[in-house]
């Protein structure tokens, strides 16, 4: 397991994550429970990508600036509720892809940072269905 690939590779969808995020909470009523929720999740996704940066540093890696490709593809979704359900589908994606490499990394900073966004990512799942549309 390469771990500056995992962590580049997690950079760019949680950049995409974030990105996105900031863009439909534009287009969400302000202080509504979507917009509310939206916000929560984007900030958890803005502040995995300075923890990601931070620990592909340490790792001597250097740090993607790609944004995933999970962007593009969601802007063009217009209805809240397959919004929503295609931001869990990437959440998802990110806690399987979590869950496949924890075993394989000894103990250390980083794997604990990973199960933390492994379990936030869950959070944030099952947040992002609660809502009520």
């Amino acid at each position: 397991m390469d771990l500056v690939v995992l962590l580049n590779e997690l950079l760019e969808a949680e950049r995409a994550g974030a990105r996105l995020l900031a863009d439909w909470m534009a287009e969400a009523p302000v202080g509504s429970a979507l917009h509310e929720r939206l916000k929560a999740v984007q900030r958890d996704e803005a502040t995995n990508c300075a923890i990601l940066i931070r620990h592909l540093k340490e790792a001597g890696g250097v740090p993607s600036n790609a944004t995933g490709a999970f962007y593009g593809k969601a802007l063009a979704i217009q209805d809240w509720r397959a919004r929503l359900d295609f931001l869990n589908r990437g959440e998802g994606w990110v806690v399987k892809r979590i869950a496949a490499a924890l075993p394989e990394l000894p103990a250390s900073p980083a794997r604990a940072m990973l199960q933390e966004m492994h379990d936030s990512h869950v959070t944030n799942i099952a947040s992002c269905d609660s809502v009520q549309l």
